[in-house]
């Protein structure tokens, strides 16, 4: 079983925070100046503090945790005590591993299915693992580091070679995604 988690980029998670609040005290300040807009305005602040809300915690709170063991990549959300998995996928079934420049050199971005988005950062070194799910194509998007790649690529060609049988998770299309 290998593991990997991203690290956090805390320098990311001040300027979101620092940038939400200034959003927020510029949009309800401009609500004070216009008396005619103030209704619409204090609406339009209430929606830009949800959205702040909703950013600040999936990035700042959220930490994502990725897990190969037995021929199954596994993505897991961690929020403060809380662990979800958000899917099992079969490596057996993928179709590639890409970076970046890759992933759009190739067109991965214009024929896939499904996306999900399961990095830490908004920046940073991101991959993107292809793969056949329920007959479809699906793409994850997810920021390992180095080693684990290099592992995930060994892993995948060694699922790719074994005979397996169906995986513990079950069900056609390689997994289970959340």
């Amino acid at each position: 079983m290998y593991k990997c988690k991203p690290e956090r980029n805390p320098k990311q998670a001040m300027l979101l925070l620092l940038g939400s609040i200034l959003l927020i005290i510029g949009t309800f300040s401009l609500g004070i100046l216009w008396e005619e807009y103030k209704g619409a305005i204090n609406l339009a602040a209430m929606f830009i503090v949800a959205i702040a809300i909703y950013i600040i915690i999936r990035f700042t709170m959220t930490e994502m945790e990725y897990t190969l063991a037995d021929g199954t990549f596994i993505i897991t959300k961690i929020v403060g005590n809380k662990r979800t998995d958000q899917g099992a996928l079969d490596l057996a079934e993928t179709i590639d591993l890409v970076t970046k420049e890759e992933y759009k050199a190739k067109g991965y971005n214009k024929t896939y299915n499904n996306f999900f988005n399961y990095s830490q950062n908004l920046g940073g070194k991101h991959w993107f693992f292809v793969v056949g799910f329920a007959g479809k194509r699906a793409v994850i998007e997810f920021e390992p580091n180095e080693p684990f790649v290099a592992i995930m690529k060994d892993e995948i060609e060694k699922a790719k070679k074994e005979p397996h049988s169906q995986p513990p998770h079950e069900g056609p299309g390689g997994g289970i995604l959340i």
